[in-house]
């Protein structure tokens, strides 16, 4: 033990040295877009600028022109040699931006510029041009134009509407009601290191390189979009430079830098800029929450209802499932709880730390706390009134 380290206090736990921390901390770790890769290609998103239509043709000649430019890939250039990616544990989202010319969200992905350096790579990206079929799009909740769908039986993670009891006449037979309105906003990741990809192919073996919490998972959803055998490839991610669950699920750029290395003959390098991470990578879904809570006046709860609301993307039904928790911290006696997804023009959310979900049952935990101490006071105050 030493100052760094002092010994434990009795509610901790034994100090463990992380293996990782002086290479962290000394710049020495190397994160997979610092991997050396020989003969490196890289490449660069070229994103819609609609968030609802059709994509009725991509102008490239200025691209191509760029000095170092070797491919452009965009809309149908995929078709039939990667299979479009699944929406799921492993898969972010079912969009394949490039197998189709739907346009599902802004900054959906419509080219990709692939040069020898990355300032080249940049150029191209802005040179290509695109003829737009666009529509109004529904951005979020109350939108003219949004779904609004039980989660229930839409998606596999959310199987059943927790519930016990009857909420409704235990919440009508309660000597004090609650009934509030919660929102939480949308929020983005930004983990200090960018989103990356780097695909290197040798004698028929892929070899990715990118930041991943789930890199099985990850071999077997990009073995099924790219057509083999999920021995064949092998996921590489040393280090994480912050996730948060947004490196959890794969995205379709994998696939895509994974096909454009194929298609060239040598390895291709994909770091997403800052500004074109909101739109292409995952992002915690905005929510609504009514909480409604009957208890007597001692303080006991009688009966708890959770209702709420989640905006996921038109394909993909993801469901944060923010009742799941709530419904079962205590026993309540009589428990109603409900979610419905409000299906909108946005890309999928994905999975990101659950402090939302906790603070909106908290403040709600908080204003019940507030409510029995200002019961608690009235009491005591009119006892004392009333004394002789």
């Amino acid at each position: 033990m030493n100052v760094a380290a002092p010994p434990p206090r009795e509610n901790m736990g034994e100090p463990l040295p992380r293996i990782d921390g002086r290479l962290k901390v000394t710049g020495a770790a190397t994160y997979p877009a610092d991997i050396v890769v020989n003969n490196l290609a890289y490449a660069v998103l070229v994103p819609s600028t609609i968030a609802r239509g059709r994509v009725k043709r991509v102008y490239t000649d200025a691209a191509t022109r760029v000095r170092g430019v070797l491919d452009v890939l965009t809309i149908g250039d995929l078709e039939g040699k990667v299979e479009k990616p699944k929406f799921g544990n492993a898969g972010s989202t079912s969009i394949g931006p490039l197998q189709d010319n739907r346009i599902w969200h802004d900054g959906q992905v419509i080219a990709v510029t692939v040069a020898e350096t990355f300032e080249a790579a940049r150029e191209a990206a802005v040179l290509v041009r695109a003829d737009y079929e666009e529509e109004k799009p529904s951005a979020t909740f109350d939108s003219a134009g949004t779904e609004e769908i039980d989660a229930k039986g839409a998606s596999p993670f959310l199987e059943e509407h927790a519930g016990v009891g009857d909420f409704d006449a235990s919440f009508q037979a309660a000597e004090v009601k609650i009934d509030e309105r919660y929102s939480t906003p949308t929020q983005h990741h930004n983990p200090i290191e960018l989103f990356s990809t780097t695909a290197a192919w040798q004698d028929g073996e892929l070899t990715i390189y990118e930041p991943s919490q789930n890199v099985f998972g990850w071999r077997a959803a990009l073995a099924e979009e790219l057509k083999i055998a999920p021995e064949r490839i092998r996921v590489v991610s040393p280090f994480i430079g912050g996730a948060f669950g947004s490196k959890g699920s794969m995205t379709p750029r994998t696939a895509i830098i994974a096909y454009a290395a194929q298609k060239l003959g040598r390895p291709v390098r994909c770091v997403v800029e800052r500004e074109k991470a909101y739109s292409v990578q995952t992002y915690r879904a905005e929510t609504r929450h009514r909480i409604r809570i009957g208890a007597s006046h001692d303080g006991k709860i009688a009966a708890f209802a959770h209702e709420g609301w989640e905006v996921t993307s038109r394909p993909d039904n993801y469901v944060v499932g923010g009742t799941s928790a709530t419904a079962r911290m205590y026993g309540y006696g009589a428990v109603l709880t409900h979610v419905s997804l409000v299906k909108a023009d946005r890309n999928t959310p994905g999975y990101m730390r659950s402090r939302p979900r906790r603070l909106t049952f908290m403040r709600s935990r908080m204003r019940w706390t507030r409510w029995r101490q200002n019961w608690a006071w009235t009491r005591s105050s009119s006892a004392a009134s009333t004394t002789p």
